[in-house]
């Protein structure tokens, strides 16, 4: 194609001479703009929430705006302990360690397992889908909606039966763990929360077939209570579960190859179509 034939037009869009950030104010240095004197997160000054505040605190202000409640920081508290952690089976522990196994440069680590982390099935998307689920759901009775979802996505025998975003069976079944964690988190949780609103929806799927809680949905429902938006909590999610899986990856960074497990052929199952 001839450049002659090309035809240019003009976007007309006016860009911003300098960034502009509701989060983050910044006072310059006299002697050099480019140096700050001072900064503040949403109005507050850094300096001082250094010495009033805690990680958590500051954590919460830097999304919401606002610092949280007493209320409000006990469930975050709780939740972040829960899920610092989420185990070497976890797809993104499992992928740091095979990279630090593997001597990947340790600076790398971390995004290797975040990437991991950002899937639909156990990962950060899941839960996103799992926060909208539950915004559209809320305000509708827990019982019509899981009955409407058991229609909706009949059970299934040879893989999970997931009846909705973040809710159903996890290797078939439902980890008691997660429910201890669900019992300990829903008692500081808003009584007519997200939390306690799925306690009522997983109260109504089937027990004897193990479907109730996922991850997804038990994150999903306590970010929702901490008035977090769903295009928030999956990089919530993943901030807040990353050091578990860094943490995998670092310790493995430092064994033989030999101490990853290799599956053996007859352990492979490949599925035709």
């Amino acid at each position: 194609m001839s450049d002659r034939n090309i035809k240019i037009e003009s976007r007309n869009e006016h860009f911003s001479s300098r960034i502009q950030s509701k989060i983050t104010c910044e006072k310059p240095s006299e002697d050099n703009e480019f140096l700050a004197e001072e900064t503040r997160i949403h109005g507050y000054d850094v300096l001082d929430l250094m010495d009033n505040c805690d990680y958590l605190d500051t954590f919460y202000l830097l999304f919401r705006g606002e610092l949280p409640t007493k209320a409000q920081k006990t469930l975050l508290q709780k939740l972040s302990v829960a899920i610092i952690n989420l185990g070497p089976r976890h797809q993104s522990s499992r992928a740091a360690a095979n990279a630090g196994i593997g001597r990947t440069d340790v600076n790398n680590i971390l995004p290797i397992a975040i990437m991991a982390m950002s899937g639909s099935y156990g990962g950060s998307k899941e839960i996103e889908n799992a926060m909208r689920f539950l915004k559209k759901s809320f305000k509708l009775l827990p019982k019509v909606i899981a009955s409407e979802q058991l229609y909706s996505f009949p059970i299934t025998l040879d893989e999970d039966w997931i009846v909705a975003p973040g809710f159903g069976t996890d290797f078939q079944g439902q980890s008691p763990y997660l429910i201890n964690i669900v019992n300990k988190l829903s008692g500081v949780s808003p009584v007519n929360g997200y939390l306690n609103w799925a306690v009522n929806f997983v109260d109504s799927l089937p027990v004897n077939k193990n479907c109730g809680w996922r991850l997804a949905g038990l994150v999903a429902s306590v970010l929702l209570d901490l008035n977090f938006e769903p295009r928030e909590g999956g990089g919530v999610f993943q901030l807040l579960a990353g050091p578990g899986s860094f943490a995998h990856g670092i310790e493995f960074s430092n064994k033989p190859i030999t101490d990853m497990p290799f599956l053996k052929d007859e352990d492979y199952i490949i599925k035709n179509g």
